[in-house]
C-alpha cells in the first residue's frame, strides 16, 4: 500500500466487523514498506482500536507482515485479540465513528481542518467525517 500516492481506506469501512481496522491495516502495510507518507500509524484513532482489541500496534504490524489479505489478518487477529460480542463491537463502532476533539488543542486543530476542507459544513464534528472531507469522500 503506497500512501504517498493513495489514500488508505475510509475509517467507516468495516473489516472483520470493525470500523477503522481496514484503514489501520492499510497504514500497517505502508509502514512495513516505508510508504506511509504523511499518515501516522498508531495515531489516536488506531490506538482506540488497539485498546478495544487488546493488542499493540506492533502486534498488528506483525499480523499485516505475515498476511497477504484482510481475511488473513482478521483470522490471525482472532487468536490474540480480546473476545468481543456483536453488541460490544457495534457500540465500539458507534463510539469511534462519532468521536471528535476532546480538548482545546484538538478542537483548534479540528476547526483548522474543517475550515480548510469543508468551511460550509459547520455540522461536521467527528474525526471520521473530517478524514472523509480531507480525502474527498465526504458527501
Amino acid at each position: 500500500m503506497n500512501l504517498t500516492k493513495n489514500f488508505p481506506r475510509s475509517p467507516y469501512e468495516k473489516v472483520g466487523g470493525y470500523m477503522m481496522l481496514g484503514r489501520t491495516i492499510d497504514k500497517a502495510h505502508a509502514t512495513l514498506q516505508s510508504l506511509l507518507g504523511e499518515y501516522m500509524y498508531d495515531c489516536p484513532l488506531d490506538k482506540r482500536l488497539f485498546d478495544f482489541l487488546g493488542i499493540s500496534a506492533g502486534q498488528l504490524l506483525k499480523l499485516a507482515e505475515n498476511s497477504e489479505s484482510d481475511e488473513g489478518v482478521v483470522e490471525s487477529l482472532k487468536t490474540i485479540q480480546v473476545e468481543r460480542n456483536t453488541e460490544e463491537i457495534e457500540k465500539f463502532n458507534d463510539q469511534i465513528s462519532e468521536s471528535g476533539p476532546n480538548d482545546d488543542e484538538s478542537r483548534v486543530y479540528f476547526e483548522r481542518l474543517r475550515q480548510k476542507h469543508v468551511p460550509d459544513r459547520p455540522e461536521i464534528s467527528s474525526w471520521f467525517d473530517i478524514i472523509e472531507a480531507e480525502e474527498g469522500r465526504l458527501k
